[in-house]
């Protein structure tokens, strides 16, 4: 296959970064916290057989605007939308993990005309993540925080070495992603929930959960399927948090299977 197409679009003042790969109807893929659309990699080309793969990476991720001074989950949503629009897409399917699945549920929500199909893999945004103090720092401050985030969020032998969180932890503070906390996370309390925006969602959902996930526990999934219309599920065994680095080849399948 090729090597991806790499661009960036304009969302207001800021700018947006994204990969495309293949022809077909498209899809969009949207990273969460603490991802990247490089990560897709691997999904995206096989998902690339028959679709136009589009992977962004999120307003103050990646290779997308730093310095964004809004980065509520419907500002997100809207730049997904930004994309559709600069690349003549009146339609796509929305795949999103994590709080790219509260993005992607949004944006669904919003925009039910542009929305093909929806994949929520395991969706950050419902009302119990704002309850007490969360398990683990996302942006995490050291090795060990690093260690204990990875432990909560892949189920993998290769992402519980010591060596692997040194290498996570230089490369997140290389990113310089810690600086967006301080617009992150008050956008994030300001956004509405999935329980607000999954009963509004109209287009066929399938709902994703890693069986491992210590972050997001999977009986979150039938809560969360019984609130959207129509939806279905899949549990996905020795998955956690990211079903897209510890079992890529399910998930590929399920994905396939739904489209």
């Amino acid at each position: 296959m090729n090597p991806p197409y790499e661009a960036t679009h304009r969302v207001g003042e800021d700018s947006q970064a994204y990969f495309r790969l293949g022809t077909g109807p498209a899809i969009v893929i949207v990273h969460g916290v603490g991802g990247h659309k490089e990560d897709w990699r691997e999904v995206a080309e096989a998902l690339a057989t028959n679709h136009t793969v589009y992977a962004i990476d999120m307003l103050g991720f990646g290779g997308s605007s730093r310095g964004a001074k809004d980065l509520r989950v419907l500002t997100q949503a809207l730049a997904i939308k930004a994309l559709l629009d600069c690349n003549d897409l009146k339609r796509a399917t929305i795949v999103g993990n994590s709080v790219g699945g509260w993005v992607s549920a949004t944006f669904a929500a919003t925009y039910p005309e542009m929305t093909e199909k929806l994949v929520l893999i395991d969706p950050a945004g419902f009302e119990a993540m704002f309850q007490g103090e969360p398990p683990v720092n996302l942006f995490p401050d050291d090795v060990e925080q690093m260690k204990k985030l990875l432990s909560y969020i892949i189920h993998s032998d290769f992402a519980h070495t010591q060596t692997y969180a040194e290498q996570a932890f230089a490369s997140f503070i290389l990113s310089g992603e810690k600086s967006i906390v301080p617009v992150l996370w008050p956008g994030l309390f300001l956004s509405d929930r999935l329980e607000t925006l999954l009963p509004k969602v109209a287009s066929p959902t399938l709902i994703v959960w890693g069986k491992e996930d210590r972050l997001f526990p999977a009986e979150l999934c039938p809560y969360l399927t019984a609130l959207t219309p129509g939806a279905t599920s899949i549990i996905i065994e020795n998955a956690s948090h990211f079903p897209q680095v510890d079992q890529p080849a399910v998930l590929i399948r399920e994905l396939q299977n739904f489209l």
